[in-house]
């Protein structure tokens, strides 16, 4: 899970918002499950929005 807060983080630093299927595949990429992901998403208070019909996470919103 720290792994993936690192990531979350990292991602907030140069996007306000970010298509969720993209930020699956990083995770991916790095070893991490998508459940991890959904937990340290709601764990640090991001939330999801719809626009369209592409899902995007508001990583500008994230807890330290």
């Amino acid at each position: 899970m720290e792994q993936a807060k690192r990531l979350l983080r990292e991602l907030a630093e140069t996007n306000n918002a970010m298509q969720s299927n993209e930020i699956f595949s990083l995770a991916d990429e790095q070893g991490i499950s998508k459940r991890t992901l959904e937990n340290t998403k709601k764990e640090l208070g991001v939330r999801a929005k719809r626009i369209n019909n592409t899902w995007y996470w508001e990583l500008d919103k994230i807890r330290q």
